[in-house]
């Protein structure tokens, strides 16, 4: 097992340097020739504008040797923010690239423009947020386009030489700096890897290039050092997974000996170059167990992998051969609870499973990432769900990673886009903003708090207390030192009153008060009662988290929320529903969002995204089809609307006739 610290010695500190230096010159001679990428050390500090230096001179700089040193690698107490390097922030425009051919702005299919300076400027604004590390998109030089010419490689998964630096990010010079400057404000930095596939260099399942400028950099460049069976077609097929390419990416063959120890020597070069503290792995599912645990050990760093399943089976077999994985089954279960209002019946059923992993504290938890639609896409824009499930992955077993974004309440566009593949454009904005004074912001900053504060959150076994299908609770308990923390959650849309059994391991007594550390004015306390003699008797509200713990809590009070509610007076009738529709996002006139039911003549809809004061118009519908009658309705963003309409149609009534569509007309509906 790695260790959870590493400091790199002088003495091996110059081999490595020299190493990374060396391979660097002889491998890529063609990116050398061309200036292109950041291709050595050298030529990056020149260009950064900094000194040149020598690679003895390098091994013996007390400078550089605290540039790429760090004191500890990534744990079970971090928190990830995970960032897509070219939509984060453009501090060098410089380095964008050409306009209208890589270089599209606004076009999220083509590259934006921002880099690793853009990180380091903000670093400020991320170690505010509270999370510990950063990963970010994989470094090497990627091809400029994808084959059709349809996608830049932004996103660094079209590599073209794994020695060089993107030039769109910057330097190697500016990628030091960004780690060293994340190091001396205790952030960790995660790098992406790539070691499965390159660009798409060959068609189809051809062994030869199609010419000589279109090709990986030496010695990538080597047709023997790939696969050549074309794409993956049957994902339940094992050979394939391992050995087809992976949409059209050239599969490389970790088992050829050359291949296999040039793509360890890349990444090993990188961590040594950077004194970064962990990678992520993509692609693990479609590379050899065997050279996944290698790598890791060869690079020297933890590493998680990306197991793009969600069979608690199949995932958990990876985790014997590296640190961690992305979790995954966890992650497709909990969406649907927080964002569809999924029985928790299916959460209950991953946990059930965490025996079959290596180390349940090492597994990545998420509510969504750069190949998922964004939570708030899915959850009809409910701040409060992304709350809810903010607070589940924070508080469950695993390492807690956060998609850049999400604290600025970013929506992907609106409407999902996975159900084609992947999603892989509007859930990859460019960044919005960078305020600390947003709710979800300082939602994140509580829950960064808490999770520093008990360590039982970090290490702590779970155990489940409650289970049904819209109230679920557990305790994360350090049985060593006794800390507990229990979590309740009602993902329900009416209050709720249980009594909670307490576990029988925990130390906590009759007659002792809970503090909620979301929101310290409400307690708890512990009765005696239940199958182990001490219980919880407690009202949850709707769609309400509480996170209890024992002894003295300082005072928190939560960010008061800014809420527009719409209250729709009118009976549908059985097995209607009524919809809305506006001007102001997440309201649109070509989209419906369903309403809440609350009583047989009364429809509620909430947002939190509408600026108190800012007017809006609307209108409802029922079944998403038929339009009330007359003339907008308009609101003001944080009140309360109550509405009264009519509906009609030609026809003679939509309740027993079909009543077609109407038309939107200069913002007045007939």
């Amino acid at each position: 097992m790695l260790t959870t610290k590493k400091t790199f010695q002088t003495k091996f500190l110059s081999t490595l340097l020299i190493l990374a230096l060396v391979s660097t010159m002889i491998l890529a001679p063609t990116a050398l020739a061309a200036g292109f990428g950041g291709s050595s050390i050298t030529t990056a500090v020149a260009d950064s504008g900094a000194r040149n230096f020598t690679p003895t001179e390098a091994a013996n700089d007390t400078e550089i040797q605290a540039m790429t040193d760090n004191s500890s690698v990534l744990n079970e107490s971090d928190i990830i923010y995970m960032i897509l390097t070219d939509r984060f922030y453009d501090a060098d425009p410089t380095n964008n690239g050409t306009l209208n051919q890589e270089y599209r702005p606004g076009q999220l299919k083509y590259t934006q423009g921002g880099d690793w300076k853009g990180i380091t400027q903000k670093l400020d604004y991320i170690k505010n947020l509270g999370v510990t590390a950063i990963w970010i998109s994989p470094p090497s030089q990627n091809e400029l386009l994808s084959r059709d010419g349809e996608e830049s490689g932004y996103h660094g998964y079209f590599t073209h030489d794994y020695n060089s630096a993107d030039p769109h990010f910057g330097t190697k010079q500016d990628l030091i700096d960004l780690v060293s400057a994340a190091h001396s404000k205790g952030l960790k930095v995660i790098l992406d890897v790539v070691p499965n596939h390159t660009a798409d260099y060959f068609n189809g399942a051809s062994s030869t290039y199609s010419s000589a400028s279109y090709q990986p950099a030496a010695p990538f460049n080597n047709p023997d050092w790939y696969h050549h069976y074309g794409d993956i077609t049957d994902w339940n097929n094992e050979y394939q997974v391992l050995n087809y390419d992976l949409g059209g990416l050239d599969d490389l063959n970790q088992d050829n000996a050359d291949a296999r120890q040039a793509i360890k020597d890349a990444y090993k070069n990188w961590i040594t170059l950077t004194g970064a503290d962990g990678i992520r792995v993509d692609a693990a599912r479609s590379m050899p167990k065997n050279f996944l645990q290698e790598f890791e050990s060869y690079v020297g760093v933890p590493s998680f992998g990306e197991i793009f399943v969600g069979d608690v089976d199949y995932v958990s077999a990876f985790s014997n051969y590296e640190w961690g994985v992305l979790d995954f089954p966890l992650f497709f279960q909990a969406r649907e609870v927080f964002a569809h209002d999924a029985s928790f019946t299916t959460v209950k059923a991953i946990f059930d499973q965490d025996y079959k992993y290596a180390n349940v504290n090492h597994l990545i938890t998420f509510i969504d990432n750069h190949d998922r639609d964004r939570f708030l896409c899915l959850a009809d824009d409910n701040y409060q769900k992304l709350r809810l499930a903010l607070t589940f992955i924070f508080t469950v077993r695993g390492i807690p990673d956060v998609y850049y974004g999400t604290e600025q309440n970013c929506y992907g566009g609106g409407v999902p886009t996975e159900w084609a593949g992947i999603a892989n454009k509007e859930n990859r904005e460019v960044m919005p903003s960078f305020s600390e004074d947003g709710i979800t912001y300082k939602y994140i900053q509580r829950l960064t708090e808490l999770r520093k504060t008990y360590s039982c959150l970090q290490t702590g076994v779970q155990r489940e207390m409650w289970s049904e299908d819209n109230i679920y609770a557990y305790s994360r308990r350090d049985d060593t030192t006794g800390q507990e923390v229990i979590v309740l959650f009602n993902n329900g849309t009416s209050n709720e009153t249980r009594q909670i059994p307490i576990r029988a391991e925990s130390s906590l007594t009759i007659g002792t008060t809970l503090t909620n550390l979301l929101d310290t004015s409400v307690t708890a306390q512990i009765t005696s009662g239940s199958v182990t003699g001490k219980m919880l008797n407690i009202t949850l509200p709707a769609k309400t988290a509480y996170v209890f713990t024992s002894g003295t809590v300082a005072e928190y009070t939560p960010m008061e929320r800014t809420v527009t509610t719409i209250r729709v007076h009118y009976d549908v009738g059985l097995g209607n529903t009524m919809y809305l529709r506006g001007d102001e996002y997440p309201l649109k006139w070509d989209l419906g969002r369903s309403m809440l039911n609350v009583s047989s003549d009364c429809w509620v809809y909430e947002t939190e995204r509408i600026p108190a004061g800012e007017t809006f118009e609307f209108k409802p519908l029922i079944n998403n089809e038929t339009w009330s009658s007359g003339l907008n309705f308009t609101g003001t963003g944080g009140t309360t609307i109550d509405i009264y309409p009519t509906f009609s149609c030609n026809n003679g009534g939509w309740r027993s006739l079909y009543c077609p569509p109407a038309i939107f007309v200069e913002r007045s509906v007939l």
